[in-house]
Order: structure tokens, then sequence, then C-alpha cells
């Protein structure tokens, strides 16, 4: 569940269960440009409809601060994987329910945690920079 904390909501933190990530995987067609492939846009479809239940309207939570965001993946197993693969995904669909344009991150910091079999997921702090 989300935590909204200080004044003036300065604080959001989500979990997101790591199953609903998936990687940047356009692909480009003669004509068409970059096309999504399917399961790309049902992970960000479902990562979408986790962020707004955990948090509270209006939406977007941030919707013109300059933001920073830290995420711990915390991985299925010891698999090697490259989250920074997901994080366009991730960004993108946080549009929307969170910030109003990706663009709007000015600090981006990410870590894989630990290897948690039972709940492999991505916890996300985001905060607002002093402008």
């Amino acid at each position: 569940m989300a935590k909204v904390r200080g004044e003036a909501s300065r604080f959001l933190h989500l979990t997101l269960p790591f199953a609903v990530l998936t990687p940047d995987n356009r692909r480009f067609h003669a004509g068409k440009g970059h096309v999504l492939t399917g399961r790309y846009r049902q992970g960000k479809e479902a990562i979408y409809l986790l962020a707004i239940s955990q948090t509270k309207p209006p939406r977007p939570v941030f919707p013109t601060e300059h933001l920073e965001l830290d995420l711990d993946f915390f991985m299925p197993d010891k698999r090697k994987r490259d989250p920074t693969n997901l994080l366009k995904g991730l960004l993108d669909a946080l549009e929307g329910a969170v910030y109003s344009d990706d663009k709007q991150i000015d600090a981006l910091a990410w870590r894989k945690a630990a290897v948690d079999r039972e709940s492999p997921r991505v916890e996300i702090t985001i905060r607002l920079l002093a402008t």
C-alpha cells in the first residue's frame, strides 16, 4: 500500500510485484515505426492499475513537480537480469497515476536489493525535489 508522508504529500512509496515488470521490447516494423508487443502493453496496464490502487485521488499525485525516484528490485532468483531493461515500461506506466510525464523525473536510482523467492517485487520511493 502506498504511504504518503510529510507536508503536502512530499513522499510516496509503491510496491509492485516483479511479475508485472516487462522489458522495453518495442519492435520496429517498416512503415509503422515502433510497435509495442502485447506482453509489454499488458505489463504497463497492470503497473498503472496497481499504482492507482495504491494512491489516493487526485491523480496524478504529483502533476507538475520535479521528482526523485529510488527503485529497489527484489529479484525472484539469482539469474542475471538487467533492471535497466525494465525501467522504460515501468516509468511510462506510472504516468497519469503518480506524475503527469516521466520528464518530471530529475533523479533516478535503482538497486538490486536482494533475492526474495517468496515475494519478488520492486519498491519505489518517489520524493519531491526542492526547486
